[in-house]
């Protein structure tokens, strides 16, 4: 059993991210990270009063590693201005970390944790994700003003959201036996047509989200 730890807290944080995309958010505890790093049970107390507060840090993980993601390919641009291409791809990085990360992403946007405002790390971690993503769009597209950017913002984020959500309703079915392809509710195989084609779809999403 170790007892000292070069930086605890940040081990205890990723034990927690680990133990949550194996087994869900539901079934971590304080006590199950404290084996899962080789610590005391008593030691995560010391760091995360309750498992609300450490669920909190797993959610501020994600907001900076989602937005991590997502720079490492709008940052490529090196002039002020990024084509289309470069923000779809920066989009695509998006749910392809929701994809990677699906216990983490719900901890991040479902009802587990109650009021972000609560646990300044990680309101500061999904603000400065929020922050990238409209500042991609300022550097795609000229609007009026900073009230302009903040709307066009939700509404890609929203789609972003909705395209996540949409997927995991379209893997579920996927389980489901079907006799053919013709026998898809006709939204099913809309979005599984929109799917296979992830990239013409988003390509033709984007303007309209932004330009409208």
């Amino acid at each position: 059993m170790k007892y000292h730890h070069g930086n605890l807290r940040s081990e205890l944080i990723r034990c927690a991210c680990t133990l949550c995309e194996e087994h869900g958010h539901d079934k971590i505890s304080l006590r199950g990270i404290a084996k899962e790093a080789n610590v005391s049970q008593t030691a995560p107390y010391r760091h995360f009063e309750t498992k609300e507060s450490l669920l909190a840090a797993v959610a501020a993980y994600g907001f900076v590693e989602m937005k991590k993601s997502i720079d490492e390919i709008v940052d490529t641009s090196k002039t002020s201005r990024i084509s289309k291409k470069t923000l779809v791809d920066g989009m695509l990085a998006y749910l392809d970390f929701a994809q990677t990360n699906k216990n983490i992403y719900e901890v991040m946007f479902g009802t587990v944790i109650k009021d972000f405002r609560n646990f300044p790390e990680l309101h500061g971690a999904a603000l400065d994700a929020y922050n990238a993503l409209k500042s991609s769009i300022k550097r795609y597209i000229k609007l009026n003003n900073d009230r302009e950017y903040d709307e066009k913002c939700v509404k890609v984020w929203a789609f972003l959201h909705g395209i996540v959500g949409l997927n995991d309703k379209l893997n579920n079915f996927n389980e489901a036996p079907q006799e053919d392809e013709n026998s898809l509710p006709p939204p099913i195989a809309a979005l599984r047509a929109a799917k296979d084609n992830i990239l013409n779809f988003m390509n033709s999403s984007i303007d309209a989200l932004i330009k409208s």
